[in-house]
């Protein structure tokens, strides 16, 4: 038996039950479309915390006793390790010029106060090709241990903090793609178990004038191919249409200037098509070897 002619059956069967085909591929498509956005949103969080992990820098305060002779060669030493991208230093007097603008209108409380009060230090830009969280946190620990040093900012708590949090939202839309993917794999073996069904003396007819076990079975498959894949290619197409319509808010709109987002990584995306069609597939198919006791 030939693919045409299976699929020219399975059109056919379509077009005899179009409504109910249909219901069951928007289903289908809804239920992937939730798990699709769940997706994108977890790619574009993972997204953020690598970039702002990649920007993280470190702040380096050293002792108010260090002897500005020592500036130079600590300097150097910084800018010779091989994470380091960038090194600033900044005086006490910089520092408080900072702070002075920071506070802006309310500036006047530090009226009197001594610029040397606070502590010179070392703005590093970290290499972002080189970065790496764990080799960061050993960095700060390495330079934290040098006698100059009173103390290394890096943010740490934050980053940790993004790393938990897409940890969770990760195991979320695995637990929620595999549950709304057996529910789109359920929704269709049992819109083709009601076929069968509604199919049975047809089908018995079929089997006692000599039809084989695939010629009874092929066009039920089909149709299941057909539901996972439209209904799947459907809901990223939805999907996609509403990250291209962000793409052109996010140019327009000055809250969301610098903002960056990305799509499904296209392996991903096929991943959930090819997922798609072979549970349906395969569930059509035990569905139908369960009850035509093929």
């Amino acid at each position: 038996m030939t693919l045409a002619i299976l699929c020219r059956r399975a059109f056919s069967d379509l077009r005899q039950d179009f409504c109910a085909q249909l219901i069951t591929t928007m289903v289908v498509s809804l239920s992937i479309l939730i798990f699709a956005f769940f997706t994108l949103l977890y790619f574009n969080l993972q997204y953020f915390v690598d970039r702002f992990g990649t920007e993280l820098g470190l702040t380096i305060f050293l002792t108010k006793d260090t002897p500005k002779d020592r500036i130079p060669s600590l300097h150097q030493k910084l800018i010779g390790l091989s994470e380091v991208e960038k090194v600033t230093y900044i005086s006490s007097e910089e520092a408080f010029r900072r702070l002075e603008h920071f506070l802006k209108n309310e500036k006047d409380v530090l009226e009197g106060v001594d610029p040397q009060f606070l502590p010179p230090s070392f703005e590093i830009q970290i290499n972002r090709a080189m970065f790496q969280l764990n080799r960061i946190r050993q960095l700060a620990g390495e330079i934290d241990k040098w006698p100059e040093v009173s103390k290394v900012q890096f943010g740490q708590e934050w980053i940790d903090r993004l790393y938990v949090f897409s940890g969770l939202v990760r195991t979320i839309v695995a637990i929620t793609g595999i549950l709304l993917l057996f529910t789109a794999a359920f929704v269709v073996t049992n819109t083709i178990k009601l076929t069968v069904y509604a199919r049975q003396e047809e089908l018995e007819i079929m089997r006692l004038v000599g039809a084989t076990n695939m010629f009874i079975q092929g066009p039920f498959l089909v149709e299941a191919f057909l539901q996972g894949l439209l209904g799947s290619s459907l809901a990223l197409g939805i999907v996609l249409g509403g990250y291209r319509f962000l793409q052109g808010f996010e140019a327009k709109s000055e809250l969301f200037r610098g903002v960056s987002i990305c799509f499904i990584p296209w392996h991903y995306t096929v991943a959930i098509i090819a997922s798609s069609v072979l549970l349906c597939v395969i569930g059509t198919a035990l569905a139908m070897r369960r009850f035509l006791r093929l």
